[in-house]
């Protein structure tokens, strides 16, 4: 295992053959300074992402505060998370990311194949201990990209072994407005069966995430920034009570449906 990587049973939560009946989601929280993150750790998050939600869908906080997070955290049992912004802005500022961080992630924009994508992942200076995490964009054609489907197929070529799918724009529609359950399914599914961990973001509401449940979806993780804040701002304040909502609802077990029953979720 790698220095600075978390341990399999903080990443894989992909259910053994004795689970298969039920499972747990992972929940990261994305944060813009200190205190925010505090906020985070506090509500018992699994992952802190660091992000400017002014500046875009994954655009970079100052680097410095990556630093901050580092002396302020280390210990802490949390994993913590870097956004770097798109493709050309990401290279600019990932040999920056503290070797502590578990993970960085760059926006696909302007990628327009498989390819591309890979040498995006490939060229970019993150410390070795660092996992890249490949991002997918759900609207995907706004961005300039390829589909959800093609990145996974490029992150199964590359042998990476995680995903994120998220939004590119932010604008009221959420990521079941552009993927829906029988495609996240179908992503998720393939996902599973090639050994990669999928996080699912994308100004993904609690009520929502409890729906996608009950048809069927079950990512490896749940990303949240707007639905934890005041009025369900992206750029407002964090609300610790809606942390522990969604971190209550990601710790209660999912019933996951065998092939021939009925999804069902046991919900908190």
């Amino acid at each position: 295992m790698e220095l600075g990587s978390p341990r399999p049973s903080d990443l894989d939560c992909r259910p053994s053959a004795s689970e298969k009946s039920k499972r747990k989601s992972r929940l990261l929280v994305s944060v813009r300074n200190l205190h925010e993150a505090q906020l985070a750790v506090d509500g018992g998050v699994d992952i802190v992402d660091f992000k400017e939600p002014l500046r875009g869908a994954l655009a970079a906080c100052d680097p410095h505060v990556w630093s901050e997070a580092v002396a302020a955290f280390a210990g802490a049992g949390v994993m913590l998370s870097a956004a770097l912004g798109e493709s050309e802005s990401a290279m600019q500022v990932a040999s920056q990311v503290p070797a502590e961080f578990t993970f960085a992630k760059a926006g696909p924009s302007g990628c327009r194949s498989g390819e591309w994508l890979q040498r995006l992942w490939d060229q970019l200076p993150v410390p070795e201990s660092v996992a890249l995490v490949p991002v997918a964009y759900a609207d995907h054609e706004t961005a300039t990209t390829i589909t959800p489907e093609e990145v996974l197929d490029a992150v199964i070529e590359s042998g990476r072994s995680r995903l994120l799918i998220d939004t590119f724009v932010k604008d009221g529609r959420r990521l079941p407005d552009h993927l829906d359950r029988q495609r996240l399914t179908d992503i998720l599914q393939k996902a599973q069966a090639h050994d990669v961990w999928v996080a699912l973001a994308g100004s993904v509401r609690l009520r929502e995430k409890h729906r996608l449940e009950r048809e069927g979806c079950f990512p490896d993780c749940w990303g949240v920034r707007g639905d934890v804040c005041d009025n369900s701002d992206r750029c407002g304040l964090i609300d610790p009570g809606k942390i522990s909502l969604w971190r209550r609802s990601c710790r209660t077990a999912s019933v996951v449906p065998c092939e021939d029953e009925t999804c069902v979720s046991v919900l908190g």
